[in-house]
């Protein structure tokens, strides 16, 4: 594999997604990069993203989303501190977009070299604790050797090698589990088990649907194995006594442990029934919200953090379909049902094929994208990482149709760039 210049400033975007400066609210170093780069050749940028059909989906469903996130600040009376950083993140995760296509150019070795660089990025963030949560296993040091392992073993096609990744995978996914990291557990785990049946999927997913049996019935049985390997190992003590209080705690009430996993559901959803269309405009504020919260999750309001809710007025949502809905209404929701929609057909589609460059990694991507979309905020992180997992995408349909047309076999790493500088190849 040659090295050229995209790969370093992939590498480098990837790399400074940690290191923060306050501008118009706070920006990564990655974005004030992807701006400089913009500004410096829009025009190349917008029309080489245009191309592809994927991508030009995306950005028209963005273009209605910004509008009307727009609209619905006017009608809501948004505060002008919330709508400017409101419109400044989304313009800020086009850019983003725009430009990792460009210097990408569908490329999932360019595309490697990101990731690479955002792991790198973890690693050294949870080393020095630059942000509080990446103090915690699952979101710091868990994820980045996850994906430096699955980088490892991207470099390499093989049946053989995808059961030593698979077997891998499993391995880690309980080590997440006794660190008390459910969901990078779960997901860590599921990529394990369908890398391991990777000869199944390659030899009944050629034909079919994405509703078949043959394609959902695995998926499903590993999802319910995950879910009571979990539940047998929290109740019992086995996983830790953290971990066995936090399932007491979130099953309590005959609840299960997604929905006491993800309280903010019981608020976000009534919250948008009664503005389904507009929204409540940028951080959509409703402090009558965050009390039901409060009472709902049985907190003390004079703690710090039931405190910490009410100063942020926030309607708790933790979802990026339903946090874009509750702020710019039916647009934004739309927007992140489209994009999951692509993500699953995605994921669909390249567990039929068996020795795709990366697979494992960006299968691992693109659940914790599907994982995020459905039941993680929209943060400043996100605005960098979803773009890249969005190129992996269009990167990865482009390729299995050339493959499907006959165009490229299964080890294709990359395409033909047009109207791409040579220089940037």
């Amino acid at each position: 594999m040659n090295l050229y210049p995209s790969h370093i400033y992939l590498f480098l975007i990837g790399t400074l997604v940690f290191f923060r400066i306050n501008l118009v609210g706070m920006l990564t170093w990655s974005e004030v990069f992807t701006l400089g780069y913009f500004l410096l050749r829009w025009r190349e940028v917008v029309n080489w993203t245009l191309q592809d059909g994927m991508l030009r989906m995306i950005l028209r469903a963005w273009l209605i989303y910004l509008l009307m996130q727009v609209f619905s600040d006017m009608v809501n009376g948004t505060l002008p501190s919330d709508y400017m950083r409101g419109w400044a993140r989304l313009v800020f995760f086009a850019v983003n977009i725009t430009v990792i296509a460009f210097l990408s150019g569908l490329q999932l070795d360019r595309m490697a070299a990101f990731f690479a660089g955002y792991a790198f990025s973890l690693a050294l963030a949870s080393f020095q604790e630059r942000n509080e949560f990446l103090s915690e296993w699952k979101f710091g040091y868990g994820p980045a050797l996850t994906m430096g392992v699955a980088l490892v073993i991207g470099w390499m096609h093989s049946a053989r090698v995808n059961r030593i990744g698979g077997i891998a995978f499993i391995l880690l996914g309980i080590v997440h589990l006794q660190a008390n990291a459910r969901s990078l557990g779960g997901i860590t785990l599921l990529i394990g088990l369908l890398t391991i049946l990777a000869t199944y999927f390659r030899d009944n997913l050629r034909d079919g649907g994405f509703m078949s049996v043959r394609f959902l019935l695995p998926v499903v049985i590993a999802l319910i194995g995950i879910y009571q390997v979990y539940t047998i190992g929290a109740s019992s003590g086995w996983l830790g006594e953290k971990s066995r209080d936090k399932y007491e705690k979130q099953t309590s009430g005959g609840r299960n442990i997604l929905s006491g996993g993800r309280m903010e559901y019981t608020i976000a959803i009534p919250a948008i029934m009664e503005a389904p269309v507009l929204g409540y405009g940028s951080w959509a504020r409703h402090p009558e919200y965050v009390k039901k919260y409060i009472y709902l999750n049985g907190m003390d309001p004079n703690t710090y953090d039931a405190e910490y809710l009410m100063d942020l007025g926030t309607i708790p949502t933790h979802s990026h379909i339903l946090g874009s809905w509750a702020e710019a209404g039916v647009a934004g929701g739309i927007f992140w049902i489209l994009v999951l929609w692509l993500a699953l057909r995605t994921f669909y589609r390249m567990l039929g094929h068996e020795r795709l460059p990366y697979r494992q990694f960006l299968l691992f991507m693109l659940v914790f994208f599907i994982w995020d979309i459905l039941f993680s905020p929209f943060g400043l992180e996100r605005r960098v990482t979803d773009p890249a997992v969005i190129m992996v995408m269009a990167a990865m349909q482009r390729l299995l149709d050339h493959q499907e047309e006959g165009e490229a076999d299964e080890l294709t790493l990359t395409h033909n760039r047009k109207n791409v500088p040579a220089w940037i190849r």
